[in-house]
């Protein structure tokens, strides 16, 4: 199951729209209300399916609030706001959707979710898979679109060249390098540094890349960032509670042959059960850890890997 189907998975009953709330959009996700205007809203749905289709998929919810509150932040959904007619909002996507693009898109879904039971006023969720073909175009602007990150955007030359097959793609890995180890708190514990980033061994310039995983206890952001700055390889942008994640834009790329390092990491030793001859404080191991990332760039979908921390029975720094 992909990230938009999982999503899509979520938003089919009320429950699942409610938990919208104080979330941020983002590469799979797109909230809007409904315009008054039917040529407003055909514009706002083939706007959202090109987008989603051109990048990884995503699910468009209508009948929701997002704005953003500070600047140079993605939006955030802030209240719902129910259209008053589910029902018939579904019917109309439904009835216009090989209408809105070309060429045609396989697997689009569309479903109504009610607010209340009876009355028809409710949510509309719109799926969109990500294309396998040629790039899908609006035919409400007669432009292609991108879904990146938390926006859709006009696509760029090189992108609508890397969708038609002229160009070569990025091949993306997770990069790591084992770091120092350091006594905490007068040996009552222990931290091992490690460094991960993103490696690029296509032939193609990794561009929009981006890198999130969920947090694990015992395993943390380094207090400084890479270099005691604070500073990191790519900015670190708001999520939901639990994820980190960290996304470039236009200006980071990763070029052919290389890597980026982004992040420094530590993780904390744990006390082993057993005390050492001659001292009362039991002693620390690290214990095997897999430590899971989901990596990606613009038109390379999020994969995970996973990263196995080795265990260390031998501390003796």
């Amino acid at each position: 199951m992909t990230t938009a189907e999982d999503r899509f998975r979520h938003l089919q009953d009320l429950t699942g729209i409610q938990a919208l709330i104080g979330q941020t959009e983002d590469l799979h996700l797109d909230c809007k209300e409904w315009p008054s205007r039917d040529d407003d809203a055909q514009r706002v749905v083939a706007k959202a399916i090109s987008g989603f289709a051109n990048a990884d998929g995503g699910c468009l919810v209508i009948g929701a609030e997002a704005r953003s509150l500070k600047k140079d932040e993605p939006d955030a959904i802030q209240s719902l706001k129910p259209v008053q007619d589910a029902l018939a909002v579904k019917s109309r996507i439904e009835n216009l959707v090989g209408n809105l693009i070309e060429p045609t898109l396989p697997g689009i879904r569309v479903i109504h979710v009610l607010d209340v039971p009876g009355p028809p006023t409710g949510f509309v969720v719109v799926y969109v898979p990500s294309t396998d073909a040629l790039p899908v175009r609006s035919r409400k602007h007669w432009n292609f679109f991108v879904r990146i990150s938390a926006g859709t955007f006009p696509m760029e030359y090189f992108q609508l060249a890397d969708m038609f097959g002229r160009r070569s793609r990025p091949v993306l890995s997770l990069w790591h390098q084992m770091g120092r180890t350091r006594m905490e708190h007068g040996a009552a514990y222990y931290e091992r540094e490690f460094l991960i980033g993103i490696q690029n061994s296509g032939r193609a310039i990794a561009r929009f890349p981006s890198l999130r995983f969920e947090v694990m206890p015992g395993i943390n952001l380094a207090p400084y960032g890479l270099n005691g700055s604070g500073a990191w390889g790519l900015p670190q942008r708001p999520t939901a509670e639990g994820w980190v994640i960290f996304g470039g834009g236009a200006d980071d790329v990763i070029y052919p042959g290389t890597h980026l390092t982004i992040a420094k990491m530590t993780h904390r030793s744990q006390m082993s059960g057993w005390v050492k001859v001659g001292t009362n404080t039991p002693t620390q191991i690290f214990k095997e850890v897999k430590f899971e990332v989901e990596i990606a760039a613009d038109y390379v979908p999020y994969q995970l890997v996973s990263l196995a921390l080795p265990a260390d029975h031998t501390i003796s720094y």
